[in-house]
């Protein structure tokens, strides 16, 4: 079991690394390589932006969706968890890149958002049993995460939010058309 889940626990254990070095050894400067909207420069925080957190408490408040939604991923298949986490760090980054307003835009929210909107989302797109019992699962549970998707405060990105919940509805609806052509 631990095998089957140990990408989440990577990508979360790399946030913890990332965000410990950046905090010792630069002084958190390694924060300015976060997504800066519209400007070519800020494309690279595509990148780093899920790794990098402004606060231990950031940090601690991705920390276990990240790991959840991550294992529920890996625990339906390693490569779904993949294909998800390289696709909401993307096309999320990518949309916060084009959507938000002008700041340094950096924590693992957006790909937690992205895992809720996937995970959510995808009996919408694969009709079976599974699927439904999951999305209804995880909206239910997770429900009050909707919250992040308004601006509450000029120091957190909702943009991100709304970038990685948009990013894992296109990745389900992507995924559900993969599987639909697969019993086709």
């Amino acid at each position: 079991m631990l095998k089957r889940v140990a990408p989440a626990l990577s990508l979360v254990a790399a946030c913890w690394i990332v965000f410990l070095v950046n905090a010792l050894c630069f002084h958190s400067g390694l924060n300015q390589f976060g997504i800066i909207p519209r400007h070519v420069q800020g494309l690279i925080g595509i990148l780093w932006s899920p790794f990098l957190h402004g606060s231990l408490a950031h940090l601690l408040a991705n920390t276990f969706p990240l790991l959840l939604f991550g294992c529920i991923l890996c625990l339906r298949s390693r490569t779904e968890f993949s294909v998800v986490t390289a696709g909401g760090i993307l096309l999320g980054g990518l949309l916060t890149w084009a959507i938000a307003r002008p700041a340094c835009h950096i924590g693992a929210s957006g790909l937690v958002f992205c895992y809720f909107g996937y995970l959510a989302s995808l009996a919408l797109f694969r009709r079976t049993i599974g699927t439904f019992l999951l999305s209804v699962i995880v909206l239910i549970g997770f429900w009050g995460m909707l919250r992040g998707l308004v601006p509450t405060s000029a120091a957190i990105s909702w943009e991100g939010h709304v970038a990685g919940l948009v990013a894992g509805i296109v990745l389900a609806k992507s995924a559900g058309a993969a599987g639909g052509r697969k019993a086709a």
